[in-house]
């Protein structure tokens, strides 16, 4: 987990400067699902909770997040775009913000990258939860795509 997940934190650090203004880090990564902490401060509104904007990034970077992690595994460097993003607020987060990638089963990464491999480019669906005490606070379903390889940066 630790050396792949890493790219991810590297990444993160060099090329997206809002995911870490709001300090995203990776707490978990198995190849199946992916979890990200964001700590609440920078991310706290006039109601002590997180902002729903701060929510939603982080909410769409658990997703983008594994995307990205599964390319690297398969050795890929992918040029990854959110294609769609819907978002539910269901309850306030008083806490830091935890979002999980929902697993999907593995046939589906198969069809992605096997799409990839024939096009050069492919999409999934992914969801990720943010939960507030065991239960979801927020729940994000986004289509994500790879639309070639990464531009040297």
């Amino acid at each position: 987990m630790k050396d792949v997940a890493h790219t991810l934190t590297e990444f993160v650090q060099t090329h997206l400067p809002t995911a870490r203004a709001l300090e995203i880090e990776v707490a978990d990564y198995d190849s199946a699902s992916l979890t990200l902490r964001a700590p609440l401060g920078p991310s706290i509104n006039d109601k002590h909770t997180a902002f729903g904007g701060s929510l939603y990034v982080v909410a769409v970077m658990a997703g983008w997040g594994m995307v990205y992690l599964r390319c690297r595994e398969r050795g890929i460097d992918p040029n990854i775009v959110v294609a769609k993003g819907e978002i539910e607020y269901l309850a306030p987060v008083p806490t830091d913000i935890v979002a999980s990638s929902i697993p999907v089963e593995e046939a589906d990464w198969d069809s992605f990258f096997k799409h990839f491999d024939e096009r050069g480019k492919a999409k999934i669906e992914l969801r990720t939860q943010v939960l507030q005490d065991g239960k979801p606070a927020v729940s994000f379903k986004g289509l994500y795509a790879i639309i070639g390889l990464a531009p040297n940066l």
